[in-house]
């Protein structure tokens, strides 16, 4: 049995590989584990397997879960791990085909770095009811938090000193900006935040306006700006999301692929409103879902075409009328929409009606309360 462990890390030792613990978001305890035995050739050897086992508590039942589900591999190791307890261990494996005999069958020393990881998974896993299928938001200070089931908050990031004026350093946690005020109707609080003077040269590519991205054939885009601040959160507990935490973690990769999934952010935009993504925390892709004005309104995903949209259009102005209807303005003004008050004061919202006179002409009247 000492032969074949040296051997195993012989010969696993070998290959360094990245690691990214993803989300399945509808992981539950103990119903996302295979019912199939997979039986692998008798040729495969040297591999890494990822187990999930949210029903293994003792040593043997981790064992026995590698064993059932990988009987006949040769010199290779499987990482079982259960999120409702937040453990993981290494079983070796290692097939005879001369003999038909399991040589491997028992545990082998796991990686600290990666049990701290698991533990960390785990406990997110438990607070957020049983599911890694997270809801986040990421704020323009460059902060970011995850919302939980029962409502509560687990900051992720604190803000950044790199998007707010020099003077000011980065805003604390949970200081809300007057400016602007968060979008009607929006599902996460989105306060908190500020476009500081600095961002627009480090993201010269984000919309001015919510509009800006709905609509247009130069929309602007989030990504990068997404990318920048989810993919890199890095320290307890964001490192469960950051995809560089463990790649020097020999052949924990084949995590990556047991568990993947995404996680939805929401994203504020200048204006007040917000859009929201899906985040691949694997590929790092952003995948725009829905795109909300200050009002309320939800826009288009992107291209849209305004004066088809804006044809025949009524909605309510909010509490934040005068930000809703700044950003309206300024935004029809450069795309063809006329844009007619009809009194002063915003009092607490108003309304917008918008109606077609041709295919190429629309116009919009404010009606302020």
């Amino acid at each position: 049995m000492q032969r074949i462990c040296s051997s195993l890390r012989r010969r696993l030792g070998a290959a360094a590989f990245a690691v990214t613990l993803l989300f399945a978001g509808s992981a539950q305890a103990g119903s996302e584990e295979p019912t199939n035995v997979i039986d692998d050739s008798v040729s495969t050897t040297g591999q890494y397997y990822a187990i999930l086992c949210n029903t293994c508590s003792t040593a043997d039942d981790f064992i026995n879960k590698a064993v059932t589900q990988y009987p006949r591999v040769r010199q290779s190791a499987a990482y079982v791990y259960n999120l409702a307890t937040g453990q993981i261990r290494t079983i070796v494996l290692d097939w005879d085909p001369e003999t038909l005999v399991q040589m491997g069958g028992y545990e082998d020393v796991t990686d600290a770095r990666l049990v701290t990881y698991v533990s960390q998974a785990g406990d997110l896993y438990r607070r957020n009811g049983n599911s890694l299928a997270f809801t986040g938001v990421v704020r323009a200070d460059g902060s970011v938090y995850l919302k939980l089931p029962n409502g509560t908050k687990v900051e992720l990031r604190v803000a950044s000193s790199r998007t707010v004026p020099g003077n000011l350093g980065p805003r604390s946690v949970g200081t809300i900006a007057t400016d602007p005020t968060p979008g009607a109707g929006s599902p996460i609080d989105l306060r908190g935040y500020t476009f500081g003077s600095y961002f627009s040269n480090l993201y010269p590519n984000f919309p001015e306006s919510s509009y800006d991205l709905a609509f247009g054939d130069q929309p602007g885009s989030i990504d990068g700006f997404v990318h920048d601040y989810f993919s890199t959160l890095g320290t307890s507990p964001g490192q469960v999301f950051d995809p560089e935490s463990l790649r020097f973690v020999s052949g924990a990769h084949k995590l990556t692929e047991q568990v993947t999934g995404n996680v939805s952010l929401f994203v504020p935009m200048k204006d007040g409103g917000y859009a929201r993504v899906r985040y691949d925390t694997a590929t790092g892709d952003v995948m725009l879902r829905q795109i909300v004005d200050p009002s309320g309104v939800v826009l288009p995903n992107g291209y849209g075409n305004p004066l088809a949209f804006y044809g025949d259009r009524s909605w309510n102005l909010g509490g934040n009328a005068q930000w809703a209807v700044g950003a309206f303005e300024e935004w029809a003004a450069r795309n063809g929409i006329d844009v007619l008050v009809l009194n002063s004061g915003w009092g607490t919202g108003g309304r917008v009606t918008c109606m077609s006179r041709s295919i190429n002409e629309v116009t919009c009247t404010i009606h302020p309360n």
